[in-house]
């Protein structure tokens, strides 16, 4: 076995510079690989943290007749419930900076940013002083400050919300980061945000319902049980509330996540063409190298080298190319990727499985295209090789 590698690794290095240009076209590809494998499980990690961050994992209530705080109560008593929030929405204009706008006007809890996810930018949320006194106050996002004033900080202005057949004038107390909040994420229907006290939109609608119930559900148990056991305490409400709906949120992020495998699995995919264009590479020398040996091809089988032992000459030697190119490819895709995550400020978690299979796949690939060449040296005559002239 050692003879058969010095063997090979002499006929290598007769031709130095073809062999260490195809052992660098092996490296890239093997390093495009490992830097998408990379580039994908980070994404994967940063895509499955905003959906956390977005609240993607709760149930919404709603019902025909609306809901109402003895409804509330009962979901906030179930141990299977960490936070329940009550939600009204409504479309309504909006004039601040001498500009109108639609919007929605949601009306949220205090503790909002537990349930849907607020990001606070400037100011403050909803205070549970708030909606105790139905404070004429609101939190708007990002997006609506700058459309109005052209910046994020809209803190202390105000704000007249326009209803079916009343206004409001509010004061601004606090400015939420633009898509932050779950509301925004699940649809791209919804214009400008501007947060108010439920109670206050209760007061201005002479209403005491809600149109929603934002849900999050404990660490220690699934959506399904959760909402087995929401319909089941909400049932004896019957007609008061009519129809009842529960909508789990975590069938959009798994729809989300099967989206991220599938552009990963196309990013490595789109890595694996250019191990595929190495590979060719690998061929294209071990023909040459078939082409250059003939005369002492036939000379070894002459004195005695069997079919076998030509073969595993040339298998050897294109064994060797891809070993010295995946394994100098992977340690140049684990730095790039270590300094781009400095630099940028995320940390790579490489998984040895798939760092090992990343070698196996440019092995194999490296002996199946050398296997061709090989089959090729080991079927030639000796007699004929021997009138080659190289």
């Amino acid at each position: 076995m050692k003879e058969l590698f010095r063997s090979a690794w002499i006929s290598l290095t007769r031709s130095g510079l073809r062999t260490l240009m195809t052992a660098c076209g092996i490296a890239v590809g093997t390093a495009m690989v490992v830097l998408i494998s990379g580039i994908g499980s980070v994404g994967e990690k940063v895509v499955y943290r905003e959906l956390e961050s977005m609240g993607i994992n709760g149930i919404s209530v709603s019902a025909s007749e609306g809901l109402t705080m003895p409804c509330l109560i009962s979901i906030r008593e179930l141990s299977m419930v960490s936070q329940a929030m009550p939600l009204t929405l409504e479309f309504a204009g909006a004039e601040l900076g001498g500009k109108e706008l639609s919007t929605v006007a949601c009306g949220i809890d205090a503790g909002a940013d537990q349930v849907i996810s607020l990001q606070l930018l400037h100011g403050r949320l909803l205070t549970q002083g708030d909606l105790v006194g139905e404070a004429e106050v609101c939190v708007i996002d990002a997006a609506l400050s700058q459309e109005a004033f052209g910046r994020d900080n809209a803190v202390g202005r105000t704000l007249t919300l326009f209803f079916d057949d009343m206004s409001v004038d509010m004061t601004v107390v606090g400015v939420t980061a633009t898509g932050s909040s779950l509301l925004q994420n699940v649809t791209s229907l919804i214009p400008y945000m501007v947060y108010v006290p439920y109670t206050t939109m209760q007061s201005a609608a002479g209403s005491d319902t809600f149109d929603q119930i934002a849900v999050r559900v404990s660490a220690d148990c699934s959506a399904a049980q959760a909402q087995r056991a929401i319909r089941k305490s909400l049932a004896h409400f019957g007609e008061e509330i009519g129809t009842l709906k529960t909508e789990d949120l975590s069938n959009q992020r798994a729809r989300l996540e099967r989206l991220v495998v599938v552009l990963s699995l196309g990013l490595t995919a789109i890595g694996g063409v250019s191990l595929l264009v190495s590979g060719c590479g690998i061929m294209t020398v071990m023909l040459s190298s078939v082409h250059e040996r003939t005369r002492e091809i036939g000379i070894k089988k002459a004195i005695g080298a069997t079919r076998r032992r030509i073969l595993a000459e040339f298998i050897t030697g294109a064994l060797l190319i891809s070993t010295i190119g995946a394994g100098t490819g992977m340690l140049l895709g684990m730095i790039v990727m270590a300094v781009a995550g400095r630099l940028i400020g995320f940390v790579v978690e490489w998984s040895a499985l798939s760092l090992m299979g990343v070698f196996a796949l440019t092995l194999l690939l490296g002996v199946l295209f050398g296997a061709y060449p090989a089959y090729k040296a080991a079927g030639l005559k000796p007699v004929e090789a021997l009138r080659q002239e190289n």
